[in-house]
C-alpha cells in the first residue's frame, strides 16, 4: 500500500516535470555544461537544476535515476559519472575525439539530448563558447599539450 501511495506521489511529480523548455529533461533543467577535452577522453562538467519536489525523492531514494538522466542528457557513448549531487555532475566520457597521431585530435560533431543554454569546450590550446546549442555541428581538431 505504501508502494502505492508512493508511485502516485512520483507519478503526480514527475507529470508537471514533463512538460517544459528545451532545456529541460524530465525533472532536470540543464544550466551549463564544459567539455574539457584531454587528448581522445574528456571531462564534462554539467549544472542544473531539479524540481523541488523530486529533490526530495532523490535524496530519499537515491541518485541511480538521476545518474541514468544525467548520462542520457550529455548523450557520450562510453561515459561513467565521477560525481553527481542535487546541482551539477562530473562525467568521464572515453573515446570521443579521434586520434590522428603526432598529438592531433578531432572532436566530432555532437548532439545532446536538451538544448544547453551555455556550453564552453576547452582543448589545450582552445575554448570555444556557444549558447542555446543541442548539436555541435562539423566537429574541430585541436592539439594536445605533450
Amino acid at each position: 500500500m505504501v508502494a502505492a501511495v508512493l508511485m502516485l506521489v512520483v507519478a503526480a511529480l514527475i507529470a508537471p516535470a514533463v512538460a517544459g523548455s528545451d532545456e529541460r529533461y524530465s525533472y532536470i533543467t540543464v544550466e551549463d555544461v564544459t567539455i574539457q577535452l584531454m587528448e581522445e577522453d574528456a571531462v564534462i562538467t554539467m549544472n542544473y537544476k531539479i524540481d523541488d519536489g523530486i529533490r526530495f525523492l532523490v535524496l530519499l531514494l537515491g541518485k541511480s535515476d538521476l545518474k541514468r538522466k544525467v548520462l542520457d542528457i550529455l548523450n557520450f557513448e562510453d561515459a561513467r559519472i565521477q560525481f553527481a549531487d542535487l546541482e551539477h555532475a562530473v562525467v568521464h566520457a572515453n573515446n570521443v575525439s579521434n586520434d590522428y597521431g603526432r598529438g592531433s585530435y578531432w572532436f566530432p560533431e555532437h548532439r545532446f539530448e536538451v538544448v544547453v543554454p551555455s556550453l564552453t569546450v576547452v582543448a589545450p590550446h582552445n575554448t570555444r563558447c556557444y549558447t542555446n546549442v543541442a548539436e555541435l555541428t562539423g566537429g574541430f581538431g585541436y592539439f594536445s599539450t605533450g
